[in-house]
């Protein structure tokens, strides 16, 4: 089959030029050849493998990215420009009115928090594939209801989108009945530099169509992105539509999904997604109509991006990184993987995330990117071996690029020379003939390794020494005497001291160092532990930690009248939940609908907090408690089995005393408190150390009940001494509790533990915990109050501890005080004014049995008061 191939490829070196055209040339099948230097394209035309001529044109030494593959145009006079058709009766009014058209043709609603309302997009040429199209779209749209639990306000909208490049065809479609549609003329007027609004006609040679449609595609996404609308792309199409569609969901950054439906899939990929995250999904049969096997194949395309973006989604949006771990790029390479491991290990240790990318060429690409796009603060460069195949013509090559995205961004930098020994080729039989004479190693029937010359070391060393010195980055270049990787050791066939020597110097010659670019050579080889651990250490000495993000300090509070001061509710704004949810594999036992709930509830939190507003929780043992708390305002109520004792007129000890089943009764009061609830979220008090009991199924039956989260009550906690260190030693301690409040986490059930101290309220924290009750024993108030309690001062302490305790886990944690002196609201505001990041107040006794009591005695005071004639 005839097909054209254009590549993008920097054919300005005359040399450079001559080898690739050369490479090419030299395959079967090979027509023509077209070099177009003011495109910086490359077009072979003929029925060679266009892998093939991919692989030769970087074997020549330049890197090529694909353009087009797709059949040859149909004779027709050549037309190298874009024409832009003038409008008769067109005005500056009308322009305007047509500006930036492809977003007012589908209003975007607004949702009641006032953010954009997201959007997905399905894209294809409508022209030939207009049936598939509408088939993805129907099935997208489905698969989004029924993750959203059909839920229309949060649901994002499915738009398609019409990247024809057959003009006559395409003029007939303009709409799709049931969705949003953008034409492909829309599209067109994103093209960066068109007249805008105005109508564009394409070039009649279909590879330059699609490069055009394809950067006007880009340039629609990119807009759309930065409007805040995009929650995923999918697309479908042939090798053309494939290349069309890839190239501008490249564009859309790491994270947002994105899938292609592709009869190429199952091939050379590798030039499609490039770096980025894009899933291909192989068509099995070709994109032509609906029958049993598309629909399967279409079916689970969609399905599978819905899931993506449902995922996405049900998580709050990462504003800041808070205390996250630092991200550490590593290279690696099979023979440098001892080093590797080592460095990453001890990073791990350090408090360092890692990312290890294999040095293919495409490895370090990758890395680069995410540099870019903030994903990465440092870099340990152990394997720079992309360059020698760079220089000398390897398959796993660099482009000239390499090491500008660590300039760029300023992230330390500690760089090797991991196998710089060797240059990378397929089957021995691919190595070119000019290199057969050379010391080869077969590493597999499919990879061959050709050892490196002295010369060639000082190429490496000439272009790692350039990119190096113009950098102002933090830089430590370290060194090995003693062998640059595995096959570079004593009785191994790349062992040469002489060629790694010549290396070494040549870098500490071309190096221009100063206080931020140092050289350090060591005695060892690079896979000696004492190597990995100088690595280490060398990184340690430039990379600076970042502290708590600055996003979370709050510079004021507006003024109010509530009965607890809000000025004092907290000096933290709680931009975001990071750390509580950050992707939807940190829920692997949750429900859609629960995990979405627990986000509202939290980003309602959030936003009160941030408005200056206490959070207020309440304990209830009655349905009437509950309705008129929530009548009231409060914002969490939770059910335990102590507010049944408690509104019987025994103390909230009688929860802890085996007076009956703690479970069985909260599920009871469910049945009385969960039909007067209206709104506010309801929790179940779990008795955790229940031995007859398991959790794993108790929390999907609290959860089926309609409880919206769980706290742990009853608790060892309110024990202390001899007994509450046998119940530890006996396996029934706090442990359990912290265990159970992680099983929760993870159903992405609302977890509000109660700790006693710093200790537990970091046990509490990395389980998973939103909000921690800092609780300070029983409360002292009333008649059945307890007697002995520690002071509001005392507890001011201790309250601070505990938040602080939780803020060094998760800053973005919920803290409530609670409990001993702390009985009413004058107390609480006493705490709210002297603590920092504790954001309100959670009652129980406080909340039900003092009003009753007071309000109870006061009425009949108010009867007994009354005069008789």
């Amino acid at each position: 089959m005839v097909q054209k191939t254009v590549l993008k490829v920097d054919l300005s070196c005359l040399k450079c030029k001559k080898k690739v055209l050369k490479a090419v040339s030299t395959l079967e099948g090979v027509d023509k050849i077209e070099v177009d230097g003011a495109k910086g394209t490359l077009s072979v035309t003929g029925n060679a493998d266009p892998y093939k001529i991919i692989i030769s044109a970087r074997k020549a030494g330049k890197h090529a990215d694909v353009v087009s593959i797709g059949p040859p145009p149909k004779p027709a006079e050549p037309q190298k420009k874009v024409v832009v058709e003038e409008k008769k009766n067109g005005s500056d009014e009308n322009k305007n009115k047509n500006k930036n058209k492809a977003f007012t043709q589908f209003p975007i609603p607004q949702m009641a928090s006032q953010q954009k309302l997201p959007r997905v997009f399905c894209i294809g040429t409508a022209d030939t594939k207009l049936q598939e199209l509408r088939f993805l779209s129907d099935s997208v749209r489905s698969n989004l209801h029924a993750f959203f639990n059909n839920s229309s306000a949060n649901t994002p909208q499915v738009t398609i989108v019409d990247v024809s490049t057959s003009e006559a065809a395409a003029a007939a479609t303009d709409r799709v009945d049931g969705f949003s549609f953008v034409t492909r003329n829309e599209i067109l007027s994103c093209q960066s530099g068109s007249e805008e609004g105005a109508p564009i006609r394409l070039p009649n040679d279909r590879g330059e169509a699609i490069t055009v449609m394809s950067k006007a595609l880009e340039s629609f996404l990119k807009k759309a992105n930065e409007n805040g609308v995009v929650a995923g792309a999918i697309g479908l199409g042939g090798s053309g539509g494939t290349s069309l569609i890839a190239n501008a969901l490249r564009s859309l950054p790491i994270g947002i999904p994105k899938l292609i439906v592709s009869t190429v899939a199952s091939g050379q990929t590798e030039p499609y997604i490039g770096t980025s995250d894009l899933v291909l999904l192989p068509s099995i049969v070709d994109i032509c109509g609906i029958n049993s096997v598309s629909r399967v194949v279409l079916s689970n395309g969609a399905a599978a991006f819905a899931g993506m973006v449902a995922g996405r989604l049900v998580k709050p949006r990462e504003s800041g990184r808070g205390d996250e771990k630092l991200t550490v790029g590593i290279t690696m390479f099979g023979v440098t993987t001892p080093c590797a491991n080592a460095v990453k290990e001890r990073l791990v240790k350090e408090g360092y995330e890692t990312l290890v990318f294999h040095a293919t060429g495409v490895g370090g690409r990758a890395m680069e990117s995410l540099v870019r796009e903030g994903f990465i603060q440092g870099v340990l460069d152990i394997t720079t071996t992309e360059v020698a195949d760079l220089v000398v013509g390897g398959v796993m090559a660099c482009d000239n690029s390499r090491f500008d995205a660590v300039a760029e961004k300023k992230v330390p930098l500690v760089l090797s020379v991991g196998a710089l020994d060797m240059v990378n080729f397929g089957s021995k039989d691919t190595i070119p003939s000019e290199f057969q004479h050379r010391k080869i190693h077969v590493h597999n029937n499919q990879v061959s390794l050709m050892r490196t010359t002295v010369d060639e070391n000082k190429k490496f060393a000439s272009f790692i020494a350039d990119k190096l010195n113009k950098t102002s980055s933090k830089v430590c270049v370290c060194l090995p005497q003693k062998g640059v990787s595995a096959l570079d050791a004593p009785g191994k066939s790349f062992y040469d001291p002489e060629i790694t020597t010549s290396l070494i110097e040549e870098l500490q010659k071309l190096i221009q160092t100063n206080e931020d670019r140092k050289v350090k050579v060591y005695p060892h080889h690079i896979n000696d532990l004492e190597f990995a651990n100088a690595l280490v250490d060398a990184f340690l000495e430039i990379s600076v930690k970042g502290s708590t993000d600055s996003s979370f300090l709050q510079e004021s509070t507006p003024e109010s009248k509530q009965d607890i001061d809000k000025n004092h509710v907290s000096n933290v704004n709680l931009t975001s939940f990071h750390t509580i949810a950050r992707i939807p594999s940190d829920f692997p036992d949750a429900r859609p609908e629960t995990l979405q709930r627990t986000r509202a509830v939290l980003q309602q939190l959030k936003d009160q907090i941030n408005s200056g507003i206490p959070i207020i929780g309440a304990g209830a043992g009655t349905g009437i408690s509950a309705k008129f708390e929530e009548v009231g305002g409060v914002d969490l109520i939770v059910l335990y089995n102590s507010g049944r004792f408690r509104m019987a007129g025994r103390g909230s000890l009688a929860g802890l005393l085996p007076f009956a089943d703690a479970n069985a009764i909260v599920l009871d009061m469910a049945n009385e408190v969960l039909p007067v609830v209206k709104a506010v979220p309801v929790l179940a008090g779990v008795c955790a150390t229940d031995p007859f009991r398991r959790m794993d199924f108790f929390l999907k039956q609290v959860e089926s009940i309609g409880f919206s989260g769980v706290q742990n009550f009853p608790t060892v906690g309110l024990f202390d001494g001899n007994f509450r260190q046998n119940l530890e030693e006996t396996g029934m301690g706090y442990s359990l509790e912290v265990e159970m409040i992680g099983k929760a986490h993870k159903m992405g059930l609302l977890t509000t533990p109660y700790a006693f101290n710093q200790d537990e309220a970091v046990e509490m924290a990395k389980a998973g915990a939103d909000i921690i009750v800092a609780h300070m024993g029983l409360t002292t108030s009333g008649s059945i109050g307890a007697k002995t309690a520690v002071s509001l001062e005392e507890s001011v302490v201790r309250v601070q501890e505990i938040a602080d305790a939780s803020h060094k886990i998760n800053p973005g944690t919920i803290v409530l005080c609670h409990g001993g002196p702390i009985s009413g609201p004058r107390e609480a505001e006493f705490i709210l004014k002297r603590t920092t990041g504790v954001h309100g107040f959670y009652g129980a006794s406080s909340m039900e049995r003092l009003p009753v009591e007071q309000a109870i005695t006061s009425t009949i005071k108010q009867y007994k008061s009354i005069p008789m004639n």
